[in-house]
């Protein structure tokens, strides 16, 4: 079979290569993979300095769905030919955490794209217990976005919505799109999403979202409508940006009383921190949280899309076969107005 492999970290030594079809197991799934999107921050990781998880040589991919090939033995609720997604996190179960009912703190944590084979393969094999069925009512390429539904659903989970709660959402790439999607569709009162990209803004829009357009020469402009939009203060803002220590810093004086900063993204970009005032903090009772990973609940992000509760599709701007996998890397990493680029391993 074909797949993308990296010998060690870096561009360089990167390529797409043969090796051989995974051996389904008695309680395996071994899946022919039909889409696979493109995660910004591990995937730039692999090809530059390494994956903070990864172990190397490392086929990478961790967002993926595709057709059940073959099952084990032991396997009843998947059958050859279902159209399936699976779970990518492989806690160890035995660890002080995973005993704890924290596996998302696993000590020896193991993730499909990292430090075992991932999605970028014409074939990857699964744990039967990872595996999750949908219909055809979803795409391949929907549903290989159930991956960030999931650290999605821990985003809503952890801004702690009370209901008529007015929200902000930083940054609208495919999660911050994907978060304030999910945030309509809640408990919250008013729902803006913010981006410095006007297309973006228009993507999120379409989906019922109010938006305010971020000027990064000016903060003064989009702070000055929140204000009047919120004139008490946002209840919540969450940051799906990431890549802006003194817009965060700044944010934090526009939550009302009471209010939550989220943290969700990876800071991929520098800076890498931001100062906090404690005295506003303290004055104001504001919280600051993040957004862990979550496992264990994939089910629940195939309801979401069968439910159409998220219009996954409007996350996704362009797919590419496995063969210019690189080409789609540096589309991802460089087009600014680019959200989610998916792989098609067989197309």
């Amino acid at each position: 079979m074909k797949a993308l492999v990296y010998e060690k970290p870096g561009r360089a030594n990167g390529s797409i290569r043969e090796l051989p079809c995974p051996a389904c197991g008695d309680d395996d799934v071994l899946m022919k993979v039909m889409a696979c999107g493109i995660c910004k921050p591990a995937e730039s990781s692999h090809d530059r300095n390494g994956s903070l998880l990864g172990s190397y040589p490392a086929t990478p991919g961790h967002e993926f769905s595709g057709v059940a090939a073959e099952v084990g033995k032991n396997v009843k609720h998947v059958k050859v030919g279902d159209r399936i997604t699976a779970d990518n996190a492989y806690p160890c179960g035995t660890c002080y955490y995973c005993q704890c009912g924290k596996p998302e703190m696993c000590e020896n944590y193991k993730c499909q794209g990292h430090n075992m084979q991932g999605g970028f393969a014409q074939y990857m094999l699964c744990k039967a217990k990872k595996v999750y069925t949908f219909s055809e009512n979803i795409s391949f390429d929907s549903a290989c976005i159930c991956e960030l539904i999931n650290c999605a659903l821990s985003c809503v989970k952890h801004a702690e919505l009370k209901y008529g709660d007015n929200v902000a959402v930083i940054g609208c790439g495919s999660s911050g799109n994907l978060i304030a999607q999910m945030l309509r569709n809640s408990c919250a009162g008013r729902v803006v999403a913010l981006d410095s990209v006007r297309s973006k803004l228009d993507r999120i829009a379409k989906c019922g979202v109010e938006t305010v357009l971020v000027d990064r020469e000016d903060y003064d402009k989009h702070e000055s409508v929140l204000k009047e939009m919120f004139p008490h203060g946002l209840d919540v803002i969450i940051d799906a940006a990431g890549d802006d220590g003194p817009l965060l810093e700044r944010s934090m004086k526009l939550l009302s009383a009471g209010g939550r900063l989220v943290l969700y993204s990876f800071f991929y970009m520098e800076p890498k921190t931001f100062e906090v005032n404690p005295g506003l903090m303290i004055r104001k009772g504001l919280k600051i949280t993040s957004a862990p990973l979550q496992m264990y609940h994939f089910g629940d992000c195939v309801n979401i899309l069968e439910q159409k509760k998220v219009d996954s599709e409007s996350v996704i701007s362009c797919v590419y076969p496995l063969e210019k996998y690189f080409e789609a890397l540096d589309r991802a990493m460089n087009d600014s107005e680019v959200l989610k680029v998916v792989i098609h391993p067989n197309d």
